[in-house]
């Protein structure tokens, strides 16, 4: 996945693109969901907490926290730790022999050579360790206003309608598909500022069951659906995730049939695990403003609440996909159930506009 977004800000004040004016992706009409990946609506388990009032889910770096300080910290450490031990060496020699050795030049060398990569290894590690353990963004059905939490610790704050939605493409040695939130000047046509929904990857088709996910949420009737569809809620909230949550998450199959390639992904899983729980660790959690909790403020009786207490009570079996048949059966008729009422309300809901 490429998460060069992460590390650079977004291309601001420039005029729409003619790919992203192609792809927008509409609020106030429901979606065409095509294609075997992307049939149904879904919200790929980046839903912290969902009631009748708002919808907080994960930003699209959280699935994958813990990759880049997995490859980076070990070269900032081997770096780093190679230059103490030049200048350590250094250090005892002088006080053995009483005078600078030959060598001081060669660490000197050594030290320059080496700067570039403690620097920029070092840059890439902080931004996952001693951070934010996630940016959360919060959809407020009631207020129609999007909360994002942004990466220097402030809040954007968006009426839902006024954000430009589009499928956005980022090319590299794998492609990269997410959803892209635009605020656009008083032309229409200037990027103001940006920010991507919760989950990306690597094929176009699982976008827009995301998006419809998004927008039913924020428009439609059919929050007992939608509660019905979430299977599965970080537990992030208001505090820090564990090692092993963190684990299961990296780990998550869809099928018994991944278990050949988690055979081969294990090793690599275990390393970004430790790296991710050291990053969840050193980090602060998101604390949203006054102004956003007092507008997001739920009714006692609401009906609705969905959190990481509603996770399957055999965690390990869903996230390994080894379910018993009765376990099985009854969650993909619970699923099936829930899109085929929400379809016929969304049906219903439109039939008037769409004659």
């Amino acid at each position: 996945m490429i998460l060069s977004r992460f590390y650079m800000s977004y291309e601001l004040n420039r005029p729409l693109t003619q790919q992203e004016k192609d792809d927008q992706l509409y609020q106030g009409k429901p979606t065409r969901l095509t294609g075997k990946t992307g049939e149904y609506m879904i919200e790929y388990d980046t839903v912290i907490r969902m009631n009748s009032t708002y919808m907080e889910t994960v930003d699209k770096y959280y699935r994958n926290k813990g990759f880049i300080s997995s490859l980076f910290a070990p070269l900032f450490l081997s770096c780093f730790g190679l230059i103490l031990y030049a200048y350590g060496g250094m250090a005892y020699q002088y006080i053995i022999y009483k005078k600078i050795i030959p060598s001081l030049f060669g660490v000197f060398m050594l030290t320059a050579g080496f700067a570039i990569l403690i620097y920029f290894s070092g840059k890439l590690t902080l931004k996952e360790w001693f951070a934010t353990t996630h940016y959360p963004i919060r959809f407020n059905r009631k207020t129609q206003m999007i909360h994002v939490y942004r990466f220097n610790g402030t809040v954007l704050s968006v009426p839902w309608k006024e954000v430009f939605f589009t499928l956005t493409k980022y090319s590299g040695k794998m492609t990269e598909w997410c959803i892209d939130g635009h605020i656009l000047a008083d032309d229409k046509e200037t990027v103001l500022d940006t920010f991507s929904l919760g989950f990306s990857g690597v094929f176009r088709e699982l976008m827009p069951g995301y998006w419809e996910f998004i927008r039913c949420y924020m428009e439609e009737d059919g929050l007992q659906e939608q509660a019905d569809i979430i299977l599965l809620c970080p537990p992030i909230e208001q505090k820090k995730e564990g090692y092993i949550f963190g684990l299961q998450y990296l780990m998550q199959m869809n099928s018994r049939l991944d278990w050949f390639v988690e055979l081969i992904n294990f090793p690599f899983d275990l390393i970004t695990s430790i790296a991710r729980y050291i990053a969840m660790q050193t980090s602060k959690i998101p604390q949203w403003p006054k102004e956003v909790e007092d507008a997001c403020q739920v009714d006692p009786d609401d009906l609705i609440n969905v959190s990481a207490a509603n996770n399957p009570v055999h965690l390990w079996r869903h996230i390994l996909a080894n379910q018993t048949l009765e376990e099985y059966q009854a969650i993909n008729d619970r699923l099936s159930s829930a899109h085929k009422r929400l379809q016929e309300k969304i049906a219903m809901a439109h039939s008037s506009t769409d004659k």
